[in-house]
């Protein structure tokens, strides 16, 4: 499988969180603008919180005609949303809130050629949050990756559809799972961490 993002940081987070499946899947990163002619099984295609992009990077990643399935990684889609993604080509629609484990199993069966469509909860921002590093979730590396790029509470609410009380809670236990009290300090960690190529002030 190929994954597919904005983000290196994303990319890198959700290499990591599958990485214990290594034997079960072969995963290739690819960043979105570089799609490689890579031949794959299943490409993962993220929106990082941009859903009125994602149907055309699904677009993009179907053009490029080496990928025998696409499945649609995403926070929230409507099922009305599912089905105009399935309608344009895609195998899947599967839900960052699930478990790498069931992430895993569904990546095998869209490759087995089934179609998987994941339920979307009503409140998908529940993450559980890790009690130590590096076990971060989607969620806490797509804070990370804006608190890298300098991004404040406001901007990150409106770049993740959260509102700004919620992105404050967001990064306070993000803090705490880091052992971080700045924002530096988290760019830092997340630096020696490799999952970021941003600095504090890039």
């Amino acid at each position: 499988m190929v994954i597919f993002d904005d983000s290196d940081v994303i990319i890198a987070g959700v290499h990591s969180m599958l990485a214990p499946f290594g034997e079960r899947l072969q995963m290739v990163c690819a960043p979105v603008g570089r799609v490689a002619p890579v031949v794959a099984d299943v490409a993962l295609v993220d929106a990082h919180g941009h859903p009125e992009l994602l149907m055309r990077r699904l677009n993009d990643v179907l053009s490029c005609g080496t990928f025998e399935h696409v499945a649609v990684y995403a926070w929230r889609v409507s099922e009305r949303g599912a089905q105009a993604y399935l309608a344009a080509g895609a195998s899947a629609v599967l839900n960052k809130a699930a478990s790498a484990e069931q992430t895993a199993r569904s990546i095998e069966l869209v490759s087995e050629g089934k179609q998987v469509v994941d339920d979307f909860d009503d409140d998908p921002f529940r993450p559980s949050w890790p009690s130590s590093d590096p076990a971060l979730s989607s969620r806490d590396l797509e804070i990370l990756a804006l608190l890298a790029r300098g991004y404040d509470n406001t901007e990150i609410g409106g770049e993740l559809f959260l509102a700004e009380s919620t992105v404050k809670t967001y990064v306070k236990r993000l803090y705490q799972s880091l052992g971080v009290h700045t924002r530096a300090q988290a760019v830092l960690r997340a630096v020696d961490m490799g999952l970021t190529r941003h600095h504090p002030g890039a």
